[in-house]
């Protein structure tokens, strides 16, 4: 991830003198004969820079240059050697990386099972240095992302947080809202005897430690409706959702969540403001006349 050394000819005197020697040719006239034969070098044989942050050192993502059908994913800080990445398979790209048209990522490639998405954004870690977040998305049947962010110091630059989002019907986001940097995940079985999950973190620096550290996140819940079993809380889902149209839904075990009553299942909607889930409180009043806000972590 050698053959034997042959003996050279022996050559004839003969034929070295009714040989004439060709002429000379300087070496930049040989070398443009070549390019201009062969074609200049694909974009995918150079490295290429996906996004960066700060200034000194300046943190660049690089899709290196394509090998065996593949472009690894770099982090790298100034001009020192040590690089860092995410974990696998999401350190690496296909070779034809171009730059994305719609759903917010900045670039994208491969067909089908090999498609990705990828996303590099510059963030303030609150009481930290600027960090480079990129965030990586692929897969076929179920499509995952992989986050992680990165530091420089003064080796070079490293990984100082990653985030998954699990197997299965997940999603997950990383976002700033409020001054605060939030890392979500979400499991939607969208059925079933088993419950959906959601959780929400707020991503800190830690200064003694150096690295991002994972707290609960303050969060909220709009709770449609309450059952004593999961079958029941799943019966209640549908209805709501058809009448409720365009508000993502959840069945949730409120023991997931220290602030809500325990043993119960409910059917809610959930945010990481009280602003935002007020707002779609106010909204599904016609829809869900019983709904009620309730602050879960």
């Amino acid at each position: 991830m050698q053959t034997p050394w042959e003996a050279p000819p022996v050559e004839s005197p003969v034929s070295v003198l009714a040989v004439p020697k060709p002429p000379r040719r300087r070496l930049g006239a040989v070398l443009a004969t070549a390019v201009l034969f062969m074609g200049a070098a694909p974009a995918s044989a150079k490295e290429q820079v996906l996004g960066s942050a700060g200034s000194a050192p300046r943190l660049e993502a690089v899709a290196m240059p394509c090998e065996q059908g593949q472009r690894a994913l770099r982090v790298r800080g100034g001009e020192a050697k040590r690089t860092a990445t995410l974990s696998a398979p999401y350190d690496a790209l296909t070779c034809d990386v171009a730059k994305a048209t719609e759903g917010g990522w900045d670039w994208g490639g491969g067909e089908e099972s090999t498609s990705w998405n990828l996303r590099v954004r510059a963030v303030a870690l609150p009481g930290g240095p600027t960090a480079l977040l990129v965030t990586h998305q692929a897969g076929f049947e179920h499509v995952h992302r992989q986050h992680a962010l990165f530091v420089a110091d003064a080796t070079g630059a490293r990984r100082a947080w990653e985030g998954r989002e699990g197997m299965g019907p997940s999603s997950s986001s990383v976002e700033v809202q409020d001054g605060r940097l939030l890392f979500s995940r979400t499991l939607d079985l969208g059925g079933g005897e088993q419950a959906d999950g959601w959780a929400l973190f707020e991503l800190r620096w830690d200064a003694e430690r150096k690295k991002v550290v994972e707290r609960p996140a303050e969060a909220w819940a709009v709770i449609l409706r309450t059952a004593d079993t999961v079958s029941e809380a799943r019966a209640a889902e549908p209805p709501l959702e058809a009448a409720c149209q365009g508000t993502p839904l959840l069945t949730v075990d409120t023991n997931d969540f220290r602030r809500l009553t325990r043993d119960k299942w409910a059917v809610a909607s959930l945010h990481p403001s009280r602003q935002g889930a007020e707002a779609v409180l106010e909204r599904l009043r016609t829809c869900a006349p019983g709904a009620y806000l309730r602050r879960v972590q």
